[in-house]
């Protein structure tokens, strides 16, 4: 089993950095990108201007309507089975910035280790008046999805975060990480572009790469936050180990079950009916 090559971006707006974008994706062979800040819309969007064959761009125009940073994922849907989970089976609250996708592993079955992966895009801006909100959406999605897909379950959750306090998502469950430690952007140096996972065992650790340059002739300016890359360890085996145990028994023959029922009929029980 491959385990994708997740990228987590805040490009400042992808609409300058279209070409940048599909270049960096393909050449890095991403499998997932998290893409905090696309600033997707109507007029302009990024399902029908970012071109990438064996990927499927998934976005939230609706959310806040000509507003905020429009969180998106990218998903290789040649190597992995992907849903989109966002206003279908989650419902997202009003002016949250959220996208939730499922992402499934191909050949995988009900005795597999890992089955599913939910993915999640956050962006939440400086100084949100959403942040409760947010943190409620969360932990109200965790808990439905754990309960409704039980074991095989996993999480990756990334994005721009800013100020936000981590501790409630981290407090979900005890497997629950944020496993980025070097700061993703400069001057002054904060980590703000997050990882969340509970498959930090399977994965290196994230490294930062130089930001996204914005397109030659585009008039746009680069990012200002680091790209933050994560590669699995390698490919692993996806079945469940098999737990074995000896049991010994003593088979009763049919003589010692005749030699049984001559001895239960000579009893005269007066010790139990005495008790």
């Amino acid at each position: 089993m491959q385990l994708p090559k997740i990228v987590n971006i805040n490009p400042r707006g992808a609409m300058n950095k279209l070409d940048e974008l599909k270049t960096f994706i393909v050449e890095e062979e991403v499998d997932v990108a998290f893409v905090s800040e696309s600033h997707d819309r109507d007029n302009f969007k990024l399902q029908e201007n970012l071109s990438l064959s064996q990927h499927e761009i998934f976005s939230n125009l609706d959310q806040r309507k000509e507003k905020g940073g429009r969180p998106a994922i990218i998903v290789n849907n040649v190597k992995y089975v992907v849903e989109n989970l966002t206003n279908t089976l989650v419902d997202i609250p009003w002016g949250v910035e959220m996208m939730w996708v499922m992402l499934t592993l191909r050949n995988s079955t009900s005795s597999s280790m890992i089955q599913n992966i939910v993915l999640g895009c956050i962006y939440c801006k400086p100084n949100s008046k959403k942040k409760s909100v947010l943190l409620d959406h969360i932990a109200q999605t965790y808990n439905f999805l754990s309960s409704k897909y039980g074991r095989g379950l996993y999480w990756l959750l990334a994005g721009d975060t800013n100020d936000l306090n981590l501790d409630p998502i981290l407090s979900l469950s005890p497997n629950l990480q944020s496993v980025v430690k070097t700061s993703t952007r400069l001057n002054p140096d904060r980590i703000l572009d997050n990882i969340i996972t509970d498959m930090s065992k399977w994965y290196q650790s994230p490294i930062c790469l130089p930001a996204l340059d914005a397109d030659e002739g585009s008039g746009g300016v680069p990012s200002d936050h680091l790209i933050v890359m994560m590669k699995p360890l390698t490919s692993l085996e996806n079945n469940c180990a098999r737990v074995t145990r000896q049991i010994k028994v003593r088979p009763l023959k049919q003589s010692g079950i005749d030699l049984f029922g001559h001895w239960i009929k000579q009893q005269t029980w007066s010790e139990i009916l005495n008790a």
